[in-house]
């Protein structure tokens, strides 16, 4: 008989390790055990014998079981992984459905062979997916993977308990293809290849590095800010009570062995915590000595170097990428550390290059625009006018948007009713109702930006 005792323990230690590192560990759902005659009942309605491993299960074990969490926001994944956010396992005896009948009637009304005979569905996956055994596989059935968007029908395991067993060694990883997907290969998921003992040597990290702990020890430390993603005021003030060149020694041994995701939480901790300190090692980066992936380099720049020099060195260093005109989304990658208003300036050069389909205002909404600097741009028209309109909503959404990291407004504000006459009056000259409702909605929200 299957041991359910370990595999339970086994995910409360999961959901314990969810919650130290700061996730979403949701409520373990365990339901009694199914009856007899409930089995009976679902075995005459589907006209064919449950698998029995999984009957087993839901007859010892649980008829229901809802295991799920999820990781915070700011979890740093390791290239590889970086489509994993969550994980989960579950079935139900009220969800098992045999999904031949409904694949029979697509083939015959859409001539489209959705590959669902002979599969009998234990798991709704988030994303339209399913879990299922493949009833034709043999007497103890191997559990498949069907996707809604006609990509095939994909081998997951031998059985149900194996599923269960390899899935829970991954610590639960989500059911969506993209998340199991570096787990899977020809013979299903391999829970013991080179992958999954990565992806928990991660989560084991992850999860047992606490600020309180990591600051009293550097390379801790900066494990924790690798792994997390960011740098609060808590570690800052951490790596900042450091001696400088040591941080910078670990930091660079770090870089050298991290993938492109690690990295750039790396580089924040250079310009964040060394700033100026390191001005004479960053200008080096721009002699082609030091290898850096550009961007980094520009935003060490903006970090390390006096203001003009840097901004200096930066924009010279985008006009260089192009021989007839600028590229807003250059531009923006390597301009927006900055928080300049001289860049608003530079933009201006470039605005009449420009196409209407072009973002230039995502970098004059974080060069420090001025309430000047709005009222100019709305009034010379055309392109102009576009720009800050749409610089306006997205600093408007940067208090509100997930998607947005920074929040933004205008230098040098006038009084919200100063702002409120002059944006009702520029309005008025719009003619589509949708650009209208864009400056109520602004008006609505001067607050926050002014």
């Amino acid at each position: 008989m299957y041991n359910y005792s370990v595999i339970l323990t086994k995910w409360r230690e999961i959901l314990k390790k969810v919650s130290d590192f700061g996730g979403d560990a949701r409520e373990l759902i365990i339901e009694p055990c199914a009856t007899q005659q409930e089995i009976e009942d679902k075995e005459k309605s589907l006209g064919f014998p449950l698998p029995s491993s999984f009957k087993e299960i839901l007859l010892h074990f649980s008829k229901h079981v809802e295991f799920r969490w999820f990781l915070p926001d700011n979890a740093n994944l390791p290239n590889e992984f970086k489509e994993i956010f969550a994980g989960e396992i579950g079935w139900s005896l009220d969800w098992i459905e045999d999904l031949t009948p409904f694949g029979l009637e697509i083939e015959s009304h859409e001539c489209v062979d959705l590959d669902l005979k002979h599969k009998l569905k234990f798991y709704d996956v988030g994303n339209g997916d399913i879990l299922a055994f493949d009833m034709g596989s043999g007497v103890e059935p191997n559990i498949v993977y069907w996707s809604h968007e006609g990509e095939g029908v994909f081998y997951i395991a031998e059985s149900f308990t194996s599923y269960l067993n390899k899935i829970t060694d991954l610590y639960g990883v989500g059911s969506e293809m993209w998340q199991m997907q570096p787990f899977v290969d020809e013979y299903g998921i391999n829970s013991n290849g080179s992958k999954a003992n990565r992806w928990r040597n991660w989560f084991d990290t992850f999860s047992s590095i606490s600020i309180d702990v990591a600051r009293s020890d550097l390379d801790s430390l900066i494990k924790y800010v690798e792994f997390h993603g960011k740098i609060g005021k808590e570690e800052l003030k951490a790596l900042k009570h450091y001696e400088k060149n040591l941080v910078l020694e670990k930091v660079l041994e770090r870089l050298k062995i991290v993938d492109e995701c690690q990295k750039e939480i790396l580089i924040q901790v250079i310009g964040e915590v060394l700033g100026i300190f390191v001005e004479d090692w960053v200008r080096l980066l721009w002699k082609d000595t030091i290898e850096i992936k550009p961007e980094f380099r520009s935003y060490l720049t903006s970090r390390c170097l006096p203001m003009q020099e840097g901004l200096s060195i930066v924009t010279s260093y985008v006009e260089s990428l192009f021989a007839e005109k600028v590229k807003y989304y250059e531009a923006r990658k390597h301009l927006c550390y900055f928080r300049n208003n001289k860049i608003i300036q530079w933009i201006k050069g470039y605005i009449s290059d420009t196409t209407t389909k072009d973002d230039w205002y995502h970098l004059f909404a974080c060069s420090q625009p001025t309430w000047g600097d709005i009222k100019e741009w709305l009034m010379l028209g055309g392109k102009y006018r576009m720009i800050a309109i749409n610089a306006l909503e997205y600093m408007t959404d940067s208090w509100s948007s997930t998607y947005i990291k920074d929040n933004y407004k205008v230098c040098n504000p006038p009084t919200i009713e100063e702002a409120t006459s002059f944006l009702e009056e520029e309005k008025e000259k719009e003619i589509l109702k949708s650009k209208k409702r864009v400056f109520d909605r602004i008006i609505q929200h001067l607050n926050l930006i002014l």
